[in-house]
């Protein structure tokens, strides 16, 4: 039986309505402070007709508008450089740390930012994390993500300060100087993006599994459980997950001591709800899912009173856990592991809707494989062309047979419905944020 690791077990063994009642006395107070404070969500609000003073309920709240990637850029760029939503820089609040996006989607690169009493809060988060990853301050936790002015990086790595680790930031480095750290140092715990690990791994080889790493922080990715249980596998260490994102700047859902289950048993992404309220909702309706049920991720911060995020849809989905469910220790909401993906990422191949997880999942059921790469591509008659590059673990190199592959092909077809020409390749760029699995050149 797996022993508790609380960090703070007053907190964590509130029941289902005590946590309702303090998440909705701590959004009412938040509200009541924005509504007057901040000129973004008061014009937003006016707009729909909706008074957020007179929010009484949990139910209420849904009434109130959402807010994404697209509001926030329109006002950047209407009130350059920050928009009138960032009160750290528009009232002179004194230090604020600035994230940037990517800005990948087309839509503009976000801004967002957290006042120092924010960031008090939000290293509040990360100490539950890595308490129930089972690392202790002072523990060596090795950052494999760069440090710019993206908020994946920088928020790691002020969560894991605030936590009390000792942080090795190595991301800016290449692989060979991040492996030299490690040998160097014996860090408990790696801390970035699953499939940079899995990468590591690779290159290590059988050094990984006494390398002393201990503990997997993932996380920055949609990974299936067959490919957090491979990572598990090669570093000889247990994998826990969490997921955040740049419009809350921190990561606010951890798995707990149990970790991230397994294939037919996954595990549980808790939202740390004293923080943070969680929505998991219909795109087409706007209400709640069930337990068990996919739906949108929709978050409120209760912790950023300067620099607001209220309703704010992420366009990422996940499968909706409900808390309160018996036999569990804490009772706070969450999504299931290995169920995360953006809502709108589906690819359209010979007619046919293919959802790169379950690729994903697929994929890395084959233990010879390391990382793959989808080209989409097309004939001259514009017929799609969908080739499947497979990079192999090195101790796989040599045994993979055409008849593997002509196996491996009848499963995509299977699973997927849609015929996929297979190849074998030395070597895959890999990322050392998101991985990035789909090329689309039609």
């Amino acid at each position: 039986m797996t022993e508790h690791r609380f960090y703070n077990r007053q907190v964590e063994t509130l029941s289902r309505d005590e946590l309702d009642a303090l998440q909705l006395r701590k959004l009412r107070d938040m509200l009541a402070h924005v509504a007057k404070t901040n000129p973004f969500y008061a014009k937003h609000w006016k707009k729909a007709g909706v008074d957020v003073t007179k929010v009484s309920t949990l139910e209420d709240f849904r009434l109130i508008p959402l807010v994404e990637k697209s509001d926030f850029v329109a006002d950047q760029n209407a009130h350059p450089p920050f928009g009138t939503r960032m009160g750290s820089f528009n009232q002179n609040l004194g230090r604020a740390d600035i994230y940037t996006t990517s800005g990948t989607s087309g839509q503009g690169m976000e801004l967002h930012a957290c006042s120092l009493r924010e960031l008090k809060s939000m290293e509040e988060l990360y100490r539950y994390g890595f308490t129930w990853a089972g690392l202790n301050p002072g523990d060596g936790v090795l950052l494999t993500l760069p440090l710019t002015m993206l908020a994946g990086g920088r928020v790691e790595y002020q969560g894991a300060i605030g936590a009390e680790m000792t942080v090795y930031p190595v991301g800016n480095y290449n692989a060979e100087m991040k492996i030299d750290h490690i040998r160097r140092f014996h860090p408990r715990a790696l801390y970035g993006s699953t499939s940079y690990f899995g990468h590591l791994a690779t290159l290590m080889g059988d050094e990984a599994k006494t390398s002393g790493v201990e503990v997997l922080m993932t996380g920055m990715e949609g990974a299936g459980l067959s490919f957090l249980k491979s990572i598990e596998e090669m570093w000889g260490a247990k994998a826990y997950d969490r997921f955040g994102c740049a419009q809350i700047r921190a990561d606010f859902m951890f798995t707990d001591e149990t970790g991230v289950g397994s294939p037919g048993q996954p595990g549980v992404l808790l939202n740390l709800d004293p923080f943070l309220l969680v929505e998991v909702i219909d795109t087409a309706t706007g209400l709640p899912v069930a337990d068990g049920e996919f739906g949108e991720i929709v978050v409120t911060s209760l912790y950023h009173f300067d620099n607001p995020s209220i309703r704010n849809r992420l366009r990422d989905g996940g499968v909706f856990r409900r808390g309160g469910r018996p036999g569990a220790v804490r009772n706070f909401h969450g999504i299931e592991v290995a169920s995360i993906g953006r809502i709108d990422d589906v690819r359209k191949v010979k007619g046919i809707n293919v959802y790169p997880q379950a690729i994903d999942d697929l994929v890395f059921s084959w233990p010879e494989v390391e990382q793959y790469e989808v080209v989409l591509t097309r004939t001259p008659d514009f017929s799609d062309i969908a080739t499947l590059q497979l990079q192999l673990r090195s101790s796989a190199v040599g045994a993979v047979s055409d008849e593997h592959l002509r196996a491996w092909g009848r499963g995509v077809k299977e699973r997927i419905g849609v015929n996929f020409k297979l190849e074998i390749v030395q070597a895959l760029d890999v990322s050392e944020y998101k991985a990035k699995r789909w090329k689309d050149l039609r």
